[in-house]
């Protein structure tokens, strides 16, 4: 069956538009994000199959990622709770993951996994199409595993050091995510995680940050093993002892915790409160969640800028913001792991322009509510990732990101009109004013309309004939399921090694026609704004 086309058509003899006139508190900023805001994750299941398609020493790779720069690397997922480090190669890709030889569990680790897999979905192999139901995805594709396996798998000393060199030399910071299922009498063994920090002691590597374990609260639903909130938190409290007599530990040392998943349910808040009052809210630096919007083997496209589902993650947002500071916590909130649609993405939609939609209103939701970093899943691998799994060429998401990191700063202005809660939704941040070089005091909107009709959007706090510079970002043939993207009507691309000039905005003093289903980002570079400067 043949993919479902999505085409904007402009007609002209009779143009429906809607007008809004954005009002901004121009008086204080309501948050300052991390300058690695929109960080980037790399999974685990990466490590056990070897790289699979991707280079960490290709050119074209390494120029995609440095412009990404400043920018978190989170090494992690599922299979982090597999992983164990061998600095030779000694395959244990048979071996038991040692909590099941805990004298707390009376399971094996081969009917762990038959457990598993007779709950798990079963999916059809893929034919290469859509239907208008949503994506067919292979049991097994480049860069994600949705055949999951619940083995032990090593990691050698020599694959480190590739991601090590990677990480640093396009300028980003590495988070490791550590094997939390090594355990001794129910209790966190570190024997192993010991072993890696020595390594990069020995070899001189500077870490910004561990994690141990990914969504533990989800332990039971994927192996049948119950991982107690506050014996997470005395996991945690051991971890950070270890940082510590490795000389690991500093007042920059990232520890993320308790990487729980959706918290849009009561059970995972009760867990995500209990490690936090347990001791573990003292132990992290990042006290972080993870968030998908849908299922990738159900997703449709007008889920992607449908505003029921985007309304979904403002009360997750709320919800960790919330119960972070009832706890008494006071690192800075982050989404540890998040994008569109959970099991890989889905296929021929996470990695097109529709996607957008989710993203864009994902970052804007998350700085204005206080979260200091959105780590996206992922740089490489699955639908959902910023590369093409196979080409390694940017996926629209990656323009986005890096329009974003080249236009959006660190200080967040509130909005006060329109409410970002429709089909039309306006965010607002100081301008990045080192990467644009646009002055200081300037300001950036960016406007995402999902509606079906044109909007004209003009500025209330500001004289009507202020300049304004627009950067419009639309897909090819006004097709939403494009894998290629215009920015103001030029293709994106790399060229001869070269990322494209993003600073090439249309300059206007009108208000700005943003079309339906579409989204844009605005510069008013004479707004002046004094909380802006330095900002």
């Amino acid at each position: 069956m043949g993919i479902t086309r999505h085409i904007l058509f402009v007609f002209s003899i009779f143009k429906v538009v809607a007008s809004v006139e954005i009002s901004l508190d121009t008086t204080q900023l309501i948050f300052n994000t991390s300058d690695k805001f929109l960080s980037v994750a790399i999974d685990s299941g990466i490590i056990r199959r070897n790289w699979e398609k991707f280079n960490p020493r290709s050119p074209l790779v390494k120029l995609l990622a440095s412009a990404l720069g400043p920018c978190y690397l989170r090494m992690g997922g599922t299979d982090a709770d597999f992983l164990i480090f061998k600095e030779k190669d000694d395959s244990l890709s048979s071996a038991k993951p040692s909590y099941l030889k805990s004298q707390y569990n009376n399971i094996r680790v081969q009917d762990a996994i038959d457990i598993y897999k007779n709950n798990s979905t079963r999916v059809k192999r893929r034919s290469g199409h859509l239907d208008q139901n949503g994506p067919n995805i292979n049991d097994f594709d480049v860069g994600y595993d949705y055949k999951k396996d619940l083995t032990n798998f090593t990691m050698t000393g020599q694959f480190f050091d590739e991601a090590y060199e990677f990480v640093s030399s396009v300028g980003w910071d590495f988070i490791f995510d550590l094997n939390l299922l090594q355990r001794q009498n129910d209790r966190w063994d570190p024997s192993n995680a010991m072993e890696l920090m020595n390594y990069t002691l020995k070899h001189g590597y500077k870490m910004a940050g561990w994690e141990l374990g990914n969504e533990p609260n989800a332990f039971y639903h994927l192996i049948k093993f119950r991982l107690l909130p506050d014996t997470l938190a005395h996991d945690y409290v051991r971890l950070q002892q270890v940082l510590s007599d490795f000389d690991l530990y500093n007042n920059n040392t990232v520890i993320i915790g308790p990487s729980v998943t959706q918290l849009n349910k009561k059970s995972t808040n009760i867990y995500f409160e209990s490690f936090l009052e347990s001791g573990g809210g003292d132990v992290v630096t990042a006290a972080s969640f993870h968030q998908y919007y849908i299922d990738g083997r159900t997703a449709t496209i007008d889920q992607f800028y449908d505003p029921e589902v985007l309304n979904v993650l403002q009360s997750e947002l709320a919800t960790g913001v919330t119960l972070t500071r009832a706890a008494h916590c006071k690192a800075p909130i982050w989404l540890g792991e998040t994008s569109s649609a959970w099991g890989g993405g889905a296929e021929g939609l996470s990695d097109r322009y529709v996607a957008g939609f989710m993203w864009l209103d994902k970052l804007g939701l998350a700085a204005s509510l206080g979260v200091d970093v959105v780590i996206r899943q992922s740089f490489y691998g699955g639908h959902y990732a910023l590369l093409d799994q196979l080409t390694l060429e940017p996926n629209p998401d990656y323009w986005l990101s890096l329009l974003y990191k080249t236009l959006v700063g660190r200080g967040v202005v509130r909005v006060t009109s329109p409410e970002s809660t429709g089909k039309l939704r306006v965010y607002a941040h100081c301008t990045n004013t080192v990467r644009s070089g646009y002055p200081a005091g300037s300001v950036t909107v960016y406007v995402l309309n999902m509606g079906s009709v044109s909007c004209d959007v003009s500025f209330a706090d500001f004289p009507s004939n202020s300049p304004v510079h627009v950067y419009m970002m639309t897909a090819a043939d006004g097709d939403l399921t494009s894998q290629s993207v215009l920015l103001n009507g030029v293709p994106l691309e790399v060229a001869e090694g070269r990322l494209p000039d993003l600073l090439t905005p249309v300059k206007t003093t009108r208000a700005v026609s943003v079309p339906a289903l579409t989204y844009a980002f605005i510069v008013l570079p004479d707004a002046g704004l004094q909380m802006c400067v330095g900002g």
